[in-house]
Order: C-alpha cells, then sequence, then structure tokens
C-alpha cells in the first residue's frame, strides 16, 4: 500500500509540472517518487506500481483528451502508462540482479531516456508531450543534447540522489538547475536591421477568407511577412480559381508574403496533404506538407520532405502544427538552411485552455533547440513569437481572436543539437537496449545467484 501511494503521489506530481500549474521543478519529486516506488519490486509488482504512476500523471496532466475522446480517453491513458510501467519492470529487474552505485545510476537514466523517447517518437501512437525534458522548459542544454538529453541529465540527478551518491547528484542538478535559469536574454531585434524580418499573425477559429483578408489588411503597412493558422482555408485554395485570384492579387497589392494553412488535393485513392502554402505578388514561393498528420483524426497523408521555403527575407521554415511536438521536422528544416521558423498551427477551442497552454510549450523547445526566431500562428491560440533561447516575446492568449506582431531575426548559425546532438536519445536507446538485453540473459541471474 505504501508503494501505491508514492507512486500515486508521484504522479501527482509529474502532472503539476506541466501546465496550467507549470511547477517544472515538481517534475523531480515526480521521478523520485516513482524509483523509490519500484526499489525491490519486480516483474508484475513493478509493473503495477509503474503503470499506476502513469495512469495518475497522464489522467490528470492530459484530463482534456476526455473533451476529445471521452471514455475513450481512458484507453489512451493507460497506453500512454504503459510506458513508465515498462520502465519499472526494467528498473526492478536491474536492481534485483545486484546493479548498485553509479552503474545503477547511469542504468536509469538511459532506461528512462529510451522508454520515454519510444513513447514520444518510434511508437504507432508517438506523443511526445509530458517529457521530463518538456517540464524544465526552455534551458542551455536544448541547443546541445535536446529535450530527451536534458530529461536523462534530470533522471541522472535524481538517480544519484537516491543512491545516496550527494556529490554527483547535487553537482548534476545544481548544473541543470543554472543552464536553465541563467540564460542571456536576448534582444528585441532591430526592426530595421538588414537580418530582420517584421511579422504578423492571425489568431482566430473558422474565418473567411475574406475576413483573413480584412483584418492583414489592417496590419501596419510596415508587415512583411504574414501566417495564418493551419486550416485557414480548409480546401485546396489552388483549385478555386477565383479565390486563388483574390489571394495573390491581395499579396500583390500589400507587398507582403504570405503562409497559409490550407490542402493539396491529389486523386480520390491517395488523399489530400495539409499543406503549409507561401506565396507573394509573383506566386507561389513553396509549400511544406505535413509530415506528422494527428493520430485519429481525418488530417490528410503524411508529407515526405521537410524543407524550407525560399523568400524575399530568406529561408524561412513552415512546419504545420503537430510537425513542431516532434524533434525532426524543425531540425531538418534548420540544418537545410532555414533561417526563421514560421508556423501555421490549429488547436481547436473545443479541447480547452490546458491543452492549448501544454501544446504552446512544445514550440518553444523547437526554437531552443535548432536556436532559431519563431512566429506561430495558431486558430484559437497560442499564437507566439519565441526567441531563439525558447522564450516568449509575445503572445496571445487562447480562445481570443487577434493579431500578433513582431520582429524576428534571421540567422544561419546552426547548433550542436541540430548538427550532431538530435542523435542524444539513439545512442541512449541503444545503450538501454544492449542492458535489457544482458540483464536478460541467464548469465545474469546466475551470476546474482552465486554473489
Amino acid at each position: 500500500m505504501p508503494r501505491c501511494f508514492f507512486a500515486a503521489l508521484s504522479g501527482v506530481f509529474y502532472a503539476l509540472a506541466f501546465p496550467p500549474v507549470k511547477g517544472s521543478w515538481l517534475i523531480l519529486p515526480g521521478i523520485m517518487g516513482l524509483l523509490l516506488a519500484v526499489r525491490g519490486l519486480r516483474g508484475r509488482q513493478a509493473f503495477v506500481v509503474g503503470f499506476l504512476h502513469g495512469m495518475v500523471a497522464f489522467g490528470l496532466g492530459l484530463t482534456w483528451l476526455w473533451h476529445i475522446f471521452g471514455a475513450g480517453a481512458i484507453l489512451l491513458w493507460a497506453i500512454l502508462a504503459l510506458f513508465p510501467g515498462a520502465f519499472a519492470v526494467a528498473q526492478g529487474r536491474a536492481v534485483g540482479l545486484g546493479l548498485r552505485g553509479w552503474q545503477l545510476a547511469v542504468f536509469t537514466m538511459v532506461n528512462w531516456a529510451a522508454w520515454e523517447f519510444i513513447r514520444a517518437e518510434l511508437f504507432p501512437l508517438r506523443f511526445p508531450w509530458m517529457t521530463a525534458g518538456l517540464a524544465l522548459g526552455p534551458n542551455a542544454l536544448l541547443p546541445r543534447v535536446g529535450v530527451y538529453g536534458a530529461g536523462a541529465c534530470l533522471v541522472l540527478g535524481a538517480a544519484f540522489l537516491l543512491g545516496r551518491r550527494w556529490f554527483p547528484g547535487l553537482t548534476t542538478l545544481g548544473a541543470l538547475a543554472t543552464l536553465t535559469f541563467v540564460q542571456r536574454p536576448v534582444p528585441v531585434p532591430d526592426k530595421n536591421g538588414p537580418q530582420s524580418i517584421r511579422v504578423a499573425a492571425i489568431q482566430g477559429e473558422d474565418i473567411s477568407l475574406s475576413d483573413l483578408i480584412q483584418a492583414t489588411r489592417e496590419l501596419p503597412k510596415e508587415i512583411q511577412h504574414v501566417v495564418w493558422p493551419e486550416h485557414a482555408l480548409s480546401y485546396d485554395v489552388r483549385a478555386h480559381a477565383a479565390e486563388w485570384k483574390l489571394l495573390t492579387t491581395f499579396c500583390k497589392e500589400e507587398d507582403i508574403t504570405l503562409t497559409l494553412g490550407t490542402h493539396t488535393q491529389l486523386n480520390k485513392e491517395e488523399g489530400w496533404y495539409n499543406t503549409a502554402l507561401t506565396l507573394d505578388g509573383l506566386g507561389v514561393r513553396g509549400e511544406h506538407h505535413k509530415v506528422h498528420p494527428v493520430h485519429l483524426f481525418d488530417d490528410g497523408v503524411p508529407g515526405k520532405t521537410s524543407l524550407p521555403v525560399p523568400t524575399r527575407k530568406g529561408n524561412v521554415g513552415t512546419p504545420v502544427c503537430f510537425d513542431c511536438d516532434f524533434a525532426d521536422v524543425a531540425r531538418r528544416m534548420t540544418a537545410a538552411s532555414a533561417e526563421t521558423i514560421m508556423v501555421p498551427s490549429m488547436d481547436a477551442a473545443r479541447w480547452g485552455t490546458w491543452q492549448h497552454l501544454q501544446h504552446a510549450e512544445l514550440f518553444r523547445i523547437r526554437a531552443a533547440e535548432n536556436a532559431r526566431w519563431m512566429l506561430v500562428a495558431a486558430s484559437s491560440g497560442v499564437s507566439q513569437i519565441i526567441d531563439p533561447n525558447g522564450h516568449v516575446h509575445a503572445s496571445l492568449a487562447p480562445m481570443q481572436q487577434g493579431v500578433l506582431t513582431g520582429v524576428l531575426q534571421r540567422s544561419t548559425k546552426q547548433t550542436f543539437y541540430t548538427r550532431f546532438g538530435w542523435l542524444a536519445p539513439w545512442f541512449m536507446l541503444g545503450a538501454a537496449a544492449v542492458w535489457w538485453i544482458a540483464l536478460l540473459l541467464p548469465g545474469a541471474a546466475a551470476k546474482k545467484s552465486g554473489t
């Protein structure tokens, strides 16, 4: 019973680390409580404790899934809870077979990182929300080892402390806290600077083309690039001659570059692409087809490339909404020379404020990993301007309709993460897989019984 209490309590702490509470460092007792609860347990008992932690954490943290799927949300919470359950089983076997000290701490780190990475990026129903690194928010580790590497460092420090290895534990967590809280602020770019782009985002749900055009016409004349939300035109606008002519003529008259969410219709058998289309007065500059359609929704077929769009103000990455939940699309665009990132996004108002606030955090991580200024135009929020450290310079609250304006700064510098650091979770997954196999070999149990 005490173990179940610790598992449930740690799940509560874990959930409270994310919006709307956003008590970031509550993630530490959330992880340490789980490690304490599973200590000494093996097999089914370990799984039950880990699963209970997951059900509480995801059930409390992702209550908004009920607004979308009703009672089906319970099944989704249970699927997500399988991963802390699997972590607990592997952790229990490692302890049961004699892993101690620094070896146990390192195993705990890669064991956690591997199951989290599988759940977030590799599993068919992959879901990268509520990871340990995401709870920490923007920090100086992100442009080096990314969100999964930052989470792994947190778990390593927690494991050292539970093993009463105070110096390495406090040193690891102290360094992580320093990298989280001590960052130089990024100044607002000079709007007349040679590398600056004056931008605007329109936030609104179910707005007609005429209303979008009218809202854009009312923007300050100095605006150079405007972004409309995902599904702003929830059909293939290029297949409608009159509307397409209206749109291209409008861009020419206003002398702007426009990125908007629309569809690209394929033949009946192939379906359609969810598209970020970028155009100006000369016509189409480029398009990106959403690589990661949202699971369980009619969201088009997956796109195949992640390339920036060349515009008059440099190369612009235009991932679509859910693309930024995952690590690959923004990174590939940046590696392929994207100098800024502008995102059409859609979060339905009926999904609730909690969902909007949690989703907004993921864009900040992508901006920090790749050190790029980012503009997000969301249908019902959160539209935001994010600097290369992942900090928000301006935003519009959820459930509002309005306009967000500001300045982005172009950059060609690539972070260590963009070039090499993105491999960190893959290395930890490989190390964990080798360790899992070693723990399952008959020799491991024999060695333990002989000691």
